[in-house]
This record gives structure tokens, sequence and C-alpha cells, in this order.
């Protein structure tokens, strides 16, 4: 019988805990989804671009609400079956209230493993496969956003202004100024143009004009080629969106690497192909795997929280504040799991130390449990 009531109780929790992480997740995508439609209108980045980049959004987010989604399922399916008079089928069938309790912490140590193996592996991934779509892609809609009389710089280093564009798509009086290096930068002027696509390239052909090689050092030695036509290849072009990976895109292995260089090993500088280890990039290394690991210790530390709402009589007058305080503290130690990270800095021994604020708050917390439930007995 103590299986079978467990069971639904593990299912009413899973129940609801899917259906509110899922939906929160759902929400915070599509306004976040709404805020990235500038890779289209701003940096001419196609459809397809645009939904495979957010749809690899997906897990990140995911992962960020799972432990407040967790916290309110639990708060949520004990207060549900308090008002239902439910939890009393746990008394009359021998089960203790802190059976029900060391029964959570089990149910949250599956979780929490869950956790790290997803902020762990699956997230990074799927936040370097997305910003792998803007690396490789190509400004699909680059065409669509040239405006008469408006200076474009959607492209890296390249800045176009057109005067007049008319309904076939023909370019008059255009400007371009294109950084070909530190030193050199080409200004093309012409009378007329249009793009054209060849080989899936892009190339903007150009009519009766000129172009200046100006040197950045020395202005004297401008060199001046005039044409009567030439072709100028626009697929070349970079995006301006951020193609460099963040910490949070990192394999852990790479940021794991550049902890142990500066907190353990030589302490010196190296460069990767995509990440640079200094000490300060060690110190957001050691933020980021606190975020992967220790941080998700935290599902343990809520859980608890929320199981002493077993311990408050529904017929107890404080009942409604008893409540509001559990959900008070709850909230506390969300907020604290996502400051926590904050406090760690270059010396290894405080670092140390945070990493055991959620094991000392897991200690706490289930020793008061058992405070309250000697008094229960």
């Amino acid at each position: 019988m103590e299986k079978i009531i467990f069971r639904k109780f593990f299912y009413d929790l899973l129940t609801f805990f899917l259906i509110v992480s899922l939906s929160l997740t759902l929400i915070i995508w599509i306004i976040q989804s709404v805020n990235y439609l500038d890779l289209i209108s701003n940096d001419g980045h196609g459809f397809k671009v645009y939904f495979s980049f957010i749809s690899l959004n997906f897990p990140k987010i995911y992962s960020r609400i799972i432990i407040f989604s967790y916290f309110i399922s639990i708060f949520f399916v004990i207060q549900k079956y308090q008002l239902n008079n439910e939890i009393l089928i746990f008394w009359t069938n021998g089960i203790s209230k802190l059976n029900v309790v060391n029964f959570l912490v089990k149910l949250s140590l599956i979780f929490t493993i869950f956790q790290i193996f997803f902020v762990y592996s699956v997230v990074p991934k799927s936040q370097d496969f997305s910003r792998d779509f803007i690396r490789t892609s190509n400004i699909d809609l680059f065409t669509s956003l040239i405006s008469e009389k408006k200076f474009i710089d959607t492209l890296k280093d390249f800045t176009i202004f057109v005067e007049d564009i008319d309904d076939n798509g023909n370019f008059k009086n255009i400007y371009i100024k294109d950084s070909l290096n530190t030193d050199i930068t080409q200004v093309i002027t012409a009378t007329s143009g249009k793009i054209v696509e060849k080989n899936s390239n892009k190339y903007l052909n150009l009519k009766y004009g000129q172009i200046l090689d100006v040197s950045n050092n020395d202005l004297e030695e401008t060199k001046i080629i005039k044409f009567t036509e030439t072709t100028f290849n626009i697929s070349k072009f970079k995006t301006k969106t951020t193609t460099f990976p963040k910490i949070q895109e990192l394999k852990s292995s790479i940021l794991l690497s550049c902890i142990e260089n500066f907190f353990i090993g030589n302490k010196n500088n190296y460069t990767l192909v995509n990440f640079q280890c200094s000490l300060n990039s060690s110190i957001k290394s050691a933020k980021e795997i606190f975020n992967r690991s220790i941080k998700q210790l935290y599902l343990l530390v809520i859980a608890l929280v929320a199981s002493i709402l077993i311990y408050s009589n529904i017929k107890n007058p404080n009942y409604i504040f008893n409540r509001i305080v559990i959900f008070s503290c709850g909230l506390f130690f969300i907020i604290f799991s996502e400051l926590n990270s904050e406090f760690i800095d270059s010396s290894a021994l405080k670092s140390i130390v945070i990493t055991l604020f959620p094991v000392i708050f897991f200690l706490l917390t289930y020793f008061y449990i058992l405070n309250l439930n000697k008094k229960n007995l």
C-alpha cells in the first residue's frame, strides 16, 4: 500500500512539475523569440537561421526555470493534499511525516543528478549549435534591408548608401565603404547598380563610378580607379551579430582546464581557438561551472523547505502565516542560488566555502525538520 501511495504522490508531483515548467519555459521562450527578431530585421539573417537559433535556446531557458518550478510543484501538491485531506492517507497507513520528507529528498536527488547532466552537457552544446548557425549563415535578407537615403551597416566592416531604388530593384547613386583591413579603406561610388545572385552568392553589379583605396596611415597613398562596370562580392561579409562563443556556450572540459590552471596549476595565460584563458576568464569559468553543478544542489534545499509545510496543521490559526513564511524561505533560497556564484573570486579558500553553502543549508534545514518531527511525536 505504501508503494501505491508514494507512486500516486510522485505522479501528481511530476505531472504538475511538467505543466508548470513547460508552460513557464514556453512563455519566456516566446518573449525571447520576439526579441531575437532583430536577427532578421537588423542583421539580415533568413527565417531558417532564426528558427534554428531560437529553437536551440529552449533547453537553456528550461534549465533555468527547473528549480523554481520544482519548488512550486512540491509546495502546491503538499498544500493540495492538505486541503483535500488526502494527506491523511499517509498517516492512516503508517507513513510518517519524516518518511515523506525522506522520499522527497531521494526524489530531489534524482532530479538534481538529471539537472546537473542537463546543464553540464546538453545546454552548452545546444547553445554552441545555436551560435554556430549564426557563424556559418549567409546574410539571406540583406537586399531587403537596403533602403533609400539610409546608411546600412548591417555587415561587418561594410557600409552602403543608396539614394534611390526603383521598382525593379535598380540602385542609383551608390556609396560603399569597405574596410579591407586595418590599414586600407576602400570607398566605391557608382551612378547605378543592382544586386544579382550567382551560385548562391550575392554580388553588387556597379556601373560608372570609381574606386578609392585610402590608406588609414597616409592619405597621400590614396589610389583612384575609374570603371564603367564592375562586380562587388557581398557574400564574403559577415554579420555584426556576435559569433564568438560566450562562456555559457563552451564545453565544461575547457572551463575546468582553465580553472585548474589558475587555481591549482602554473597560472599561465593560454589561448585556444574560441577561448582565452586568463585570471579573469578563469574566475568566470569557475562561476559557470558552479552554476552547472553546485547550484543544482539547491534543488535538495528547496525540496526540504517546501516539505516543512507537512508539519503545519491546516486547522492551526497560523497556517496561512506559516505557509507564507515557508514559501518566502523557498523564494529566498532560489534567489540566493542565482546569486551564489557571484561571490566566487580568485581566492580558492573562499570559493570552497561558497561551494559548501548548499550543503550547509541542506543540513541545517534537515536538522530543523528532525526537531519538528520530535515535537510532533
